[in-house]
């Protein structure tokens, strides 16, 4: 989470190559990226992965963006906007030259489509989209209107999301979502034209694009997938590949880093790892029991047993670095303490011979090599009191992603990274009311919201950091999720083709910046 300085200097080293560039075509040049993730969808107004929001940010724009390599929020589609006195109002006015593939303009109406259809249809990403917009309209081909059910001083951060990216009319049924459509374009750098979800996505430049690229960046991206971390870092060994990019552990990379030719970067931009009960189904409606899992799970020997020391444990869902992050888990439960876990099993009915049985799943491969190690330690913890049994779950991340956010399991495993830089994007999709069920977690609380709701529209930053510690608190005393770890995010490129990458912020991976030799 936290920017580093190589940010800043890979940035520079694509600024300055910049004025390299030259005219006439370019010199064909394919890079092969690899990637444990798996698409889950590629419809606009559904997706809500890291890796679908990558493809989709590299297809296509959204009304704002990031300067690359950093967290600054700065134009994207909309050129410049205007916000209402009461800070309920806000006007995007696009700028000119932003064309598809095809060679048909970008209007408005295309964002407001998006928009409108993450808001009517059953999506993964509807409840955030909800949680924040009330209508969308363009009234002109380059001006959109987008009114709020509260005031939001960080809404131009939240217009950064694949939501705010524009489709055309008839690019996608209206009444229906298309996780996988024959193609995936945007007014972009880029468009996909081919892609098998299990194998591979090749990519080519989008003819239109409003931009030029370097003479140094590719010409084709393809990404191509692996079953897990050890295939993928063999690959990029062997020269199969020439970047390998999410997720590579700290295991892996340690091992790569030994190796001639190879360079690793630590990204900057770490994940959250957490657990997801289900509010809304037996046994982890009963608030008790949530705590009682809080009770037991012990974050250190996690850290110190599986990874070595190489992640950290984590007591907030607002990690170190963003406002008013805090440890309140921590302070409120100092896990493990099996007695006190006990005590409320005890008073819910359980007991040695009547013990709390459930089902807790996770995916085997999308986590890294790590996760099964991470869920074998889980289940001791959680087994150390007699009044527990625990069964663990597999499911491939293709399926079991959906299956989480629809509400199918009564508690599983997720990673988080943020959608935009700021303390409420780290509480907001997992305990706001109505963008909670999204999440797999169906938490809903008017206490909450009314702290969240605050906090959002707040601008003075001592007042947001009150709120958002209270927050926390109310967070950790309900357990909407239960913090585990964060974890460094690493890419490694071989430098026989590839001279430099710029990643930022966070997973923010700009493929036309990708510098070849």
């Amino acid at each position: 989470m936290k920017r580093r300085l190589l940010y800043a200097l890979l940035g520079l080293m694509v600024i300055s190559s910049m004025a390299l560039a030259s005219c006439g075509p370019p010199e064909p040049k394919t890079v092969i990226i690899g990637a444990t993730d798996e698409i889950s969808s590629l419809d606009y107004s559904d997706a809500y992965s890291t890796h679908d929001w990558e493809l989709m940010r590299n297809c296509n724009r959204a009304l704002t963006e990031y300067t690359p390599g950093t967290a600054e929020i700065v134009p994207g589609l909309a050129e410049s906007w205007d916000v209402s006195d009461d800070g309920l109002t806000y006007t995007f006015h696009l700028g000119s030259g932003w064309m598809y593939p095809d060679g048909t303009e970008l209007k408005a109406a295309d964002i407001a489509n998006t928009i409108n259809r993450a808001m009517e249809l059953e999506g993964d990403i509807h409840g955030v989209v909800v949680a924040y917009v009330e209508t969308a309209v363009a009234t002109d081909d380059s001006t959109l209107v987008i009114t709020l059910d509260n005031p939001r001083g960080d809404f131009p951060e939240i217009a950064s999301m694949a939501p705010f990216m524009p489709t055309p009319e008839g690019s996608y049924p209206a009444d229906e979502l298309n996780r996988f459509p024959d193609t995936l374009v945007g007014v972009g750098p880029w468009q996909i034209t081919s892609y098998d979800p299990a194998e591979q996505v090749v990519m080519e430049r989008n003819p239109n694009y409003k931009f030029d690229f370097d003479r140094r960046a590719p010409t084709t991206v393809i990404i191509r997938y692996f079953e897990d971390a050890t295939q993928m870092a063999l690959a990029i060994e062997n020269g199969e590949i020439d970047i390998a990019w999410r997720i590579l552990g700290p295991p892996e990379v340690q091992r790569l880093g030994e190796v001639d030719g190879l360079t690793s970067v630590n990204t900057g931009g770490g994940g959250i790892r957490y657990l997801v009960p289900n509010h809304a189904m037996e046994p982890f409606s009963n608030k008790n029991l949530r705590q009682a899992i809080a009770y037991l799970v012990d974050r250190d020997e996690i850290v110190d047993r599986v990874m070595s020391g190489t992640i950290d444990p984590l007591y907030s869902m607002v990690p170190p670095g963003f406002l008013a992050a805090n440890e309140t888990f921590l302070t409120m439960y100092n896990a493990p303490d099996v007695a006190a876990a006990e005590a409320l099993l005890e008073a819910e009915g359980y007991s040695a011979d009547n013990p709390l049985t459930f089902d807790m799943w996770y995916p085997p491969e999308h986590y890294g090599t790590h996760a099964a190690q991470v869920f074998q330690v889980l289940e001791e913890q959680l087994e150390a009191t007699p009044l527990i049994e625990v069964t663990l779950q597999v499911q491939e991340w293709g399926t079991y992603v959906h299956a989480l956010t629809d509400g199918e399991y009564p508690i599983g495993y997720l990673g988080w990274f943020f959608d935009y830089p700021d303390t409420s994007n780290y509480l907001d999709p997992f305990a706001e009311s109505s963008a909670s069920p999204s999440m797999g977690v169906s938490y809903a609380n008017p206490v909450m919201d009314d702290y969240l709701h605050s906090a959002g529209a707040e601008t003075d930053p001592a007042i947001r950091e009150t709120l958002y510690t209270d927050a926390q608190d109310l967070y950790a005393t309900d357990v909407v999720t239960i913090p585990l770890t964060i974890e460094p995010e690493y890419a490694v490129f071989r430098e026989a083709t590839v001279r430099s990458i710029t990643i930022g912020p966070a997973l923010v991976f700009n493929y036309e910046l990708i510098e070849m030799r």
